[in-house]
């Protein structure tokens, strides 16, 4: 089974900056979620980062392209899939979905997050 979460903007920012990085200190990224079971180490939360950046940042990325990563160390284990590309006021856009599959919780966690590069050439959430 799949937990669909939806996320609104307001929500999409404030998770996102759990999920895939912020300025905060990486302490403060571990576990919003505790209750849920949802739970990510900083090692995680890397190759998440690192996973979703080669879908949005690249040019060559196509609708459908899948990134995987895998913690051994923590068991967890993620899919970043990318499901549009678009144009928001003039600005490229990428649409990526997250399956999360967290060690010894049954269910799938997924994510859906807009990235719009700036003029500036930086990705921020929309």
């Amino acid at each position: 089974m799949v937990r669909k979460i939806a996320v609104s903007v307001v929500a999409s920012v404030a998770l996102a900056g759990v999920i895939v990085g912020s300025a905060l200190p990486v302490q403060a990224q571990l576990n919003p979620f505790q209750r849920s079971g949802f739970e990510l180490t900083p090692e995680d939360i890397q190759m998440l980062q690192t996973a979703a950046a080669r879908l949005y940042q690249g040019e060559t990325a196509e609708v459908g392209t899948v990134e995987t990563w895998s913690n051994a160390a923590s068991g967890n284990t993620g899919a970043v899939q990318l499901v549009q590309i678009f144009e928001h006021q003039g600005l490229t856009c990428r649409r990526l979905q997250h399956d999360i599959k967290i060690n010894d919780v049954e269910d799938t966690f997924r994510y859906i997050f807009d990235r719009c590069k700036t003029a500036s050439g930086e990705w921020k959430l929309l």
